[in-house]
């Protein structure tokens, strides 16, 4: 018998008890949507996390001080002071740009308006680092930085929040706590990212910060860039050697400063989002387990339905090999129906999500892969032993039956 009069046969018969047919394939629909689901969101939550650290420069360099806990509590191994901004800035030839950067959380006014920005202090280096840009106005100088001046660049967020969206701010008085600050820059729109608003950020020179608003005189942390990213890794071992001169750290004893990469912790979380992405597919896999036992009970079931059926085409010449193929066939469409339904519904379920979340929508091409191969094998794993004892009754024992 041919493959296509058996598909017709296998239609037929799934067709007269629709209801019966729907749900079997439900179970199948169910964990094939639950699979592309999460394989989905998280290809596009890692190539999301990809694009928020690319603006932010993928080839950034943090230096933080290093913490031991050697006497029950946790210590910082250094301070971080202007003598080590001078010699990362003059010392570090790899070095392109290098900055403090000083962050504390301020209520900023204007009238009767007010928001709580992102404050960062920072030097006037800063913009190729953190890869801002100017929509308005002009970022603080060299002279501003070292008279602490108030004066601060804001982002799209802050002027809407402050002074509504027709308005150019340049040049007008808010009030930061208790400090006015003349505005001299507004940057251009960055978007929104998961975790916040990149638009919601107030920057001044890192000494206003240190001196008129926290009165210290150690730094948090510096950002600096490479002069090209092939010189990353020479930037951070360079970076580690000064650091080391500076604060009279022997040979043997360990970093006093922490130096990370962008990219290396995009890696590691993109790694990490790749792991939970994966045991929440097999998670929801388990539900396949459980639709691929309805298609057998079911399969069962049909068998034995049609038993007298099955005598009736023996007699006439039907071989075991015709009917074992006709309700393996049965069992595949099955399931292979429903994880074309599976697919569809958690592709679009995925489109909807990441919508909403304002996030890429990314069509997972292993998922997709993995759907149709998982499919296929539901229908011939757990419909070949029904369909063997299909194929294996006697006909004359089956007409008989009723």
């Amino acid at each position: 018998m041919r493959l296509s009069d058996i598909l017709k046969i296998s239609l037929k018969a799934l067709g007269r008890n629709k209801m019966r047919t729907f749900l079997t394939m439900l179970g199948i629909i169910i964990g094939i949507s639950s699979v592309i689901i999460m394989m989905s969101l998280g290809a596009s939550l890692s190539s999301y996390m990809s694009d928020t650290f690319s603006s932010f420069g993928s080839n950034s360099i943090s230096i933080t001080p290093a913490w031991n806990r050697e006497s029950g509590y946790w210590e910082r191994l250094c301070a971080m002071d202007q003598l080590d901004y001078d010699a990362l800035r003059q010392q570090c030839k790899h070095v392109a740009y290098v900055s403090p950067v000083e962050r504390m959380a301020i209520t900023c006014v204007n009238g009767s308006r007010s928001c709580n920005p992102d404050v960062s202090g920072v030097s006037e280096a800063y913009m190729p680092i953190g890869n801002v840009k100017l929509a308005h106005g002009r970022w603080f100088d060299a002279e501003d930085v070292a008279t602490s001046n108030k004066v601060c660049v804001v982002g799209q967020t802050v002027v809407r929040d402050l002074f509504g969206n027709d308005e150019n701010p340049v040049g007008r008085t808010i009030r930061c706590g208790d400090q006015p600050m003349q505005i001299i820059g507004v940057l251009k729109p960055m978007g929104k990212t998961l975790f916040f608003d990149q638009d919601n950020m107030l920057y001044i020179p890192y000494t206003t910060v240190m001196r008129r608003f926290q009165g210290i005189t150690s730094f948090s942390d510096f950002e600096a860039v490479p002069r090209s990213m092939g010189e990353v890794e020479i930037a951070v071992s360079e970076i580690k050697r000064v650091m080391r001169q500076i604060h009279g750290v022997g040979k043997g004893e360990p970093d006093v400063v922490e130096v990370s990469i962008a990219q290396d912790q995009l890696e590691s979380l993109t790694r990490v989002l790749n792991i939970v992405s994966l045991v929440l597919a097999l998670i929801a896999g388990i539900s396949l387990i459980v639709g691929g036992v309805g298609i057998m009970n079911i399969m069962y079931v049909t068998v034995t339905e049609r038993t007298r059926e099955i005598g009736i085409r023996m007699a006439v010449g039907a071989r075991q090999g015709d009917i074992l193929r006709q309700f393996l066939t049965e069992s595949v469409v099955l399931s292979l129906v429903g994880g074309i339904i599976g697919i569809l519904i958690g592709f679009g379920l995925s489109y909807v999500i990441t919508y909403f979340a304002k996030m890429p929508f990314v069509v997972s091409g292993t998922a997709l892969v993995v759907s149709f191969g998982v499919s296929t094998f539901i229908g011939v794993f757990f419909g070949w032993y029904p369909a063997k004892r299909a194929a294996n009754l006697d006909p004359i024992d089956a007409i008989r039956y009723e």
